[in-house]
């Protein structure tokens, strides 16, 4: 399957506070434990500007570097490579766009690119077709939890 995934949720969230949950917040809801290359004690940090990385630290202080933001228009749509576990010459791309609604935000995800894989193509697409689910439902969940400042 070389075809894009996409995948749609809302959360109880302004645009804004999704977008901020989504990349400022990343590293308390996205499950490392199995999508991260150092395991459950590492951190994500997301960069907040076209350019920058999106990067694991391992608790032993090494560096993987999962992606590189192409757009980051806060609150609206964020465009990034993505290769985690990878070189950055087999990234694929990702795209999220939030769009506000009534019941709270509507979040557009989008992964595709996967031909860059060549014969693994099929096989990494595939298992994050299933993966974004298990990803984006700890994302939702994160969304109805309050935030504590």
């Amino acid at each position: 399957m070389k075809n894009p995934i996409e995948k749609t949720l809302i959360v109880p969230l302004t645009a804004s506070e999704a977008f901020e949950l989504f990349t400022e917040n990343m590293d308390t809801w996205w499950p490392k434990d199995p999508f991260s290359v150092t395991g459950d004690t590492s951190k994500v940090s997301f960069a907040n500007h076209k350019g920058g990385d999106i990067v694991e630290t391992g608790a032993d202080g090494s560096i993987n570097v999962w992606g590189t933001l192409l757009a980051y228009d806060p609150g609206k749509y964020l465009a990034f490579s993505w290769h985690p576990g990878r070189d950055a010459d087999e990234a694929t791309m990702v795209t999220v766009t939030f769009t506000q609604t009534e019941a709270g935000t509507r979040c557009d995800l989008t992964h595709g690119g996967f031909e860059i894989l060549g014969d693994t193509a099929d096989a990494v697409s595939s298992s994050y077709l299933s993966g974004w689910d298990l990803v984006l439902g700890c994302f939702a969940k994160a969304g109805l939890t309050p935030a504590i400042a």
